[in-house]
């Protein structure tokens, strides 16, 4: 299963998830999964999970990933817009935790409007790293373009040509190769 086999070289040290667990956070109700694609080879994902009632909504990011040959296309960027426009779409706050030593992932979350609200000392298992609780108040998509609409200087459009490549929104698929 590739997205397994990716968690494998990107979260070796910190308990990378197993196809089962894949499988699980595939198969909920509450969860949106994501898959980016090239040349038909799953090169990044993303699970999004939706927490509490309609009206007193959040959600949470899970898991984000790139291989690491495609790291530098724009596909965690295009991966998680398309989580942030789910929430948007509720006007729902997001969080997610991050190794405070990824930096490259912290200044990507920080760009998209997240902030640093927490720190969960060895949090991660079983290196024990450290991680950053950040969070990204509700927005509305109502009223005007919004965070996701387009790429900003120096980023690849997420449609058109030269665009990212494709993601879209996967139910019950984890990716083959």
């Amino acid at each position: 299963m590739r997205c397994a086999d990716l968690e494998k070289v990107l979260f070796a040290g910190d308990g990378p998830w197993s196809a089962t667990a894949f499988l699980s956070e595939i198969a909920s109700r509450h969860n949106r999964c994501f898959a980016a694609r090239l040349h038909g080879e799953l090169v990044g994902y993303a699970v999004l999970a939706r927490l509490g009632p309609a009206g007193d909504r959040e959600f949470e990011v899970h898991t984000i990933g790139v291989d690491p040959q495609r790291q530098g296309l724009g596909i965690g960027r295009t991966l998680l817009r398309q989580m942030l426009d789910v929430a948007d779409r509720e006007g729902a706050p997001v969080v997610l935790d991050v190794r405070t030593d990824n930096v490259p992932a912290r200044t990507l979350y920080e760009a998209h409007g997240f902030e640093i609200v927490g720190l969960r000392p060895r949090y991660y298992r079983p290196s024990g790293a450290d991680a950053y609780l950040m969070t990204r108040p509700g927005r509305s998509v109502s009223g005007g373009a919004g965070e996701g609409a387009g790429a900003g200087p120096g980023e690849r459009p997420t449609t058109g040509p030269g665009a990212a490549p494709g993601v879209h929104e996967s139910r019950g698929e984890v990716g083959g190769s």
